[in-house]
């Protein structure tokens, strides 16, 4: 194995692994802070975690967050988490394929929220979901530059 194999292969493992902790933390903040209404929630109880996920939510509402922390960041970082990936699987190769799948959600995320706004689309035109997606599109591309 040469040296830029290595390297290569570190530089994916931390991609994919920065994907994993924001994925885990939007996670977290859903669980935690979300309504119990969601879907996922039925899921958690016809998997058993009832208890573990009362456990956590236990005391959620005597910690005051600000309100995009959840209702905007976990779609931020589930954003970033999906670049990471993306680009993590395609590692250093540069074709239109990686290209349309590394921006194809972040081209979605973003349009979907101007459609929303000018009523094209169902939903509620939220500028901090904006805001959260422009960052994780911004943050990604500046830790992918550093990289470089």
């Amino acid at each position: 194995m040469t040296m830029s194999f290595n390297k290569d292969i570190c530089i994916r493992i931390v991609k994919a692994t920065i994907a994993v902790v924001a994925l885990t933390i939007g996670g977290l903040i859903y669980i935690r802070y979300r309504s119990e209404n969601l879907l996922m929630f039925d899921w958690y109880h016809d998997l058993g975690l009832t208890d573990y996920i009362e456990s956590f939510r236990k005391n959620a509402d005597t910690l005051s967050v600000y309100g995009w922390f959840k209702y905007n960041m976990p779609a931020g970082l589930w954003l970033f988490a999906y670049m990471f990936i993306i680009d993590s699987v395609w590692g250093k190769e540069k074709n239109n394929t990686k290209k349309v799948y590394l921006y194809a959600l972040p081209v979605v995320a973003i349009v979907s929220e101007i459609m929303q706004y000018v009523s094209i689309l169902p939903g509620t035109f939220d500028i901090m979901d904006l805001l959260c997606y422009a960052l994780a599109i911004l943050i990604f591309t500046i830790i992918n530059i550093s990289h470089v």
